[in-house]
């Protein structure tokens, strides 16, 4: 499998929307890698994760034809994940014109289901333009060839949050954004399960600033989070680790100045049009 980073920013992006701190600032003169564009990742060319307003441009920096894609999964509803009203513009012999009736389809949890089904329903968008499929949790489901498996995620709960495990092949990807340290029941599967990691793609939206809040993590918290992964299994030293989706208010959080940091870890970080191949 082949993943690949589109977008690696928090809601805000780097440089931010409407920031003039130092980092933003810093980040725009820098350019290159320091600019980060809203979270977005897709599975060998073809299964989406997550569809936030900046979809559109990434399909047009990294030549993704959105016609094509007929698999996305939402983490779940806070509108940088997930910008549903965009979903409309798939609507066919209005704004697109596509030979076939093959639809995309979407998986969501609760929140992120009830916003896309609100489009559907407000526009009259049919089912063979968009589809809509609700996860349930720790239940396996196929996507496409992928066997997909949603957790529950630490974070805002009214978004219905989920972290997914996707296998195929033999390879496992763990995608794991927007969350903390898990809740008792993800990390009870996990113990339960015969799950071996090899790709963990890990929030760390506060990059070096020591923080304790629930919803997000920094490196000391993977860190910390990823030797108790290890303990049960599910990630060895042979796991590739990924720190993903970054905020301007966290700390060294300009590219250069965090990768010196997460070197030490032996972690790996993201930029946008990052691809890793397992």
């Amino acid at each position: 499998m082949k993943i690949k980073y589109l977008g690696t920013a928090a809601a805000e992006g780097i440089p931010a929307v409407f920031c003039e701190c130092e980092t933003c600032k810093k980040a725009i003169e820098l350019g290159g890698k320091n600019i980060r564009t809203r979270s977005q990742a897709i599975i060998d060319d073809k299964l989406l994760i997550d569809f936030p307003a900046d979809t559109y441009i990434h399909s047009l920096q990294y030549g993704i034809m959105l016609s094509d894609i007929k698999n996305c999964l939402i983490t779940h509803s806070h509108l940088d994940h997930l910008y549903p009203k965009e979903i409309y513009m798939r609507k066919t012999g209005v704004f697109a014109h596509i030979s076939g009736e093959e639809p995309i389809t979407f998986y969501s949890d609760q929140s992120g289901y009830e916003l896309i089904d609100t489009v559907i329903k407000d526009y009259s968008i049919k089912e063979t333009d968009v589809a809509l499929k609700k996860v349930e949790l720790y239940k396996p489901f196929m996507v496409d060839g992928y066997e997909v498996t949603a957790l529950r995620a630490t974070h805002d709960p009214l978004s219905s949050p989920v972290v997914y495990l996707i296998k195929k092949d033999g390879k496992t990807i763990f995608y794991c954004h927007d969350t903390s340290e898990f809740c008792d029941e993800a990390m009870e599967y996990l113990k339960n399960s015969d799950v071996s990691v090899d790709l963990l793609s890990l929030d760390c939206t506060e990059g070096a600033k020591n923080t304790t809040y629930s919803g997000h993590l920094n490196i000391f918290r993977c860190d910390a989070f990823i030797k108790q992964l290890k303990k049960i299994g599910v990630v060895s030293e042979k796991t590739c680790i990924v720190m993903n989706h970054f905020s301007h208010n966290g700390g060294s959080a300009l590219y250069d100045d965090f990768v010196k940091i997460a070197d030490e870890y032996g972690f790996e970080v993201s930029f946008d049009g990052m691809e890793i191949e397992i």
